[in-house]
């Protein structure tokens, strides 16, 4: 997998958390600053699924695959983010298309 640099400006406060918790890891700055980037990526998707089928905008199979969950993830999930199930005929054939 190719990789890239990225920069940002952080506040020595956060630097200095940045580090003493990489150092209770175990682990170098650039591998927590990874981990933390990470879990927050994966956090920040299910999100943005969940908020996109409240507002109708997606069904939930669509959903789970923005989160990169599958459909029964999503699902035992909805309590923990406030989501109900909005389920009609013609979520169902598009959940059955997306099966495909």
């Amino acid at each position: 997998m190719a990789t890239s640099t990225v920069s940002a400006r952080l506040e020595s406060k956060d630097i200095k958390e940045i580090e003493r918790f990489a150092k209770e890891e175990d682990l170098d700055k650039s591998t927590f600053v990874k981990k933390l980037l990470h879990r927050s990526l994966e956090n920040y998707k299910i999100e943005y699924a969940f908020r996109l089928y409240k507002e109708g905008k997606v069904s939930l199979w669509k959903a789970a695959q923005i989160a990169g969950k599958s459909l029964w993830d999503i699902i035992a999930l909805m309590e923990e983010y406030d989501a109900y199930l909005n389920y009609d005929v013609d979520d169902l054939k598009e959940d059955l298309k997306e099966a495909r």
